[in-house]
């Protein structure tokens, strides 16, 4: 992505992994200029092109935004309770890759992340923080909860509503009109063909 020419707002990634690296890598393929990965600790992916930024003391959080880097979704959550504790002015920053595709007639709130080749129809909503990871799909009139995650390749049907934090994973499908609960996990490849309640883990196919 180096040959591309920032034109966006300066963005600072919050995390330093290699899903920090992912969110990097598709805020600038939309044209957003990288400040660096931040890091309280100073460590970092080694071998990444983008700086570690270990203290926001030199920050302008007038014109610098911020965008949540950490795939995990509880720690997701706790990260950004923790940081605007800290940084009261912080501006939080939704990153979609150039090669995603969302639909006007959805909404995507603050701190969402879309990776590369992800989708969401028309009349769907990605919560705060939420997550699409590479090829993951929401479908049209469907939900995802605050800090939810649809894991590389998870799709889903029409009408489809995950709670807030729970977590689909890898390659899983979720048939339409079904509702999953918040706290929840779906297995990877899973197919799930009937509600799951809060607080599950459900795997299989079909999942139970």
């Amino acid at each position: 992505m180096g040959d591309i020419t920032p034109s966006g707002p300066e963005v600072v990634i919050l995390g330093a992994g290699g899903h920090a690296l992912s969110v990097a890598d598709a805020a600038q393929s939309s044209g957003m200029a990288i400040r660096g990965l931040y890091s309280p600790e100073s460590g970092g992916l080694r071998g990444s092109s983008f700086e570690i930024v270990s203290d926001l003391e030199n920050i302008d959080f007038g014109s610098i935004w911020f965008a949540l880097g950490v795939g995990t979704n509880h720690s997701r959550e706790d990260l950004l309770a923790s940081f605007l504790s800290d940084f009261p002015r912080a501006r939080l920053m939704t990153v979609v890759h150039a090669t995603a595709w969302v639909s006007p007639h959805s909404t995507i709130h603050d701190g969402a992340v879309i990776l590369a080749h992800g989708s969401v129809g028309p009349g769907s909503t990605v919560g705060l923080g939420a997550l699409l990871n590479t090829g993951a799909s929401l479908d049209h009139d469907s939900s995802l909860g605050s800090f939810g995650s649809l894991g590389p390749g998870a799709r889903t049907g029409g009408h489809v509503h995950i709670g807030e934090r729970t977590m689909v994973g890898m390659q899983a499908g979720i048939l339409q009109g079904i509702t999953v609960g918040s706290d929840s996990v779906i297995g990877a490849h899973s197919l799930v063909n009937q509600d799951v309640e809060s607080n599950a883990v459900a795997w299989g196919s079909p999942a139970r």
